[in-house]
């Protein structure tokens, strides 16, 4: 039972596998909707429940990325000095946010999580550190608003025609 509801549970981690190359896109992603960012280093071959609840938990307030001990990731691990598994930093949007990409990264705030041991790494702790460092509100998606040609969203494009309704016979 309980391998089933960690293979079913929602999960809205952000994988860092391939180096540089994900972390970019993790950024990025992050940068675009101003959100704050929270790295978690481990050394656990597959995502954790606890890991997955977080990232539920958080979605659209934090984006939550995981980074396995690799080859591919050595660089970015040794950018931000983890030497223990696990690890978990949170890295927050610059306060101006007129910035550039590249001044947004450089002038970013990082907090560690002070935890060193993985009995220090529980749910109730996790909450606390991620909760202080979280948006208050979600980041909602843009709707997309129809607009005719002349740019007024009051106009419709088409106009609405009525659905023709085929009937279905069944035979019993």
């Amino acid at each position: 039972m309980k391998s089933f509801t960690d293979r079913e549970m929602p999960n809205f981690i952000e994988s860092v596998a391939n180096g540089r190359v994900d972390l970019a896109k993790f950024e990025d992603k992050a940068i675009k909707n101003g959100l704050p960012r929270a790295m978690l280093f481990t050394s656990k071959p597959n995502t954790s429940s606890i890991s997955k609840f977080l990232s539920t938990e958080f979605r659209r307030r934090m984006i939550i990325a995981e980074i396995k001990p690799t080859k591919k990731n050595k660089e970015i691990i040794d950018q931000f000095q983890i030497e223990d598994f696990p690890a978990l930093i949170v890295i927050l949007p610059p306060s101006n946010s007129t910035t550039g990409e590249e001044e947004a990264a450089e002038n970013s705030v990082i907090i560690r999580y002070p935890g060193k041991e993985t009995s220090e790494f529980s749910k109730h702790r996790l909450i606390t550190f991620l909760t202080n460092h979280a948006l208050k509100d979600m980041v909602m998606p843009k709707r997309k608003e129809t607009e005719d040609s002349t740019g007024d969203p009051s106009t419709p494009q088409e106009e609405s025609k009525p659905v023709k309704k085929d009937k279905v016979k069944s035979e019993l």
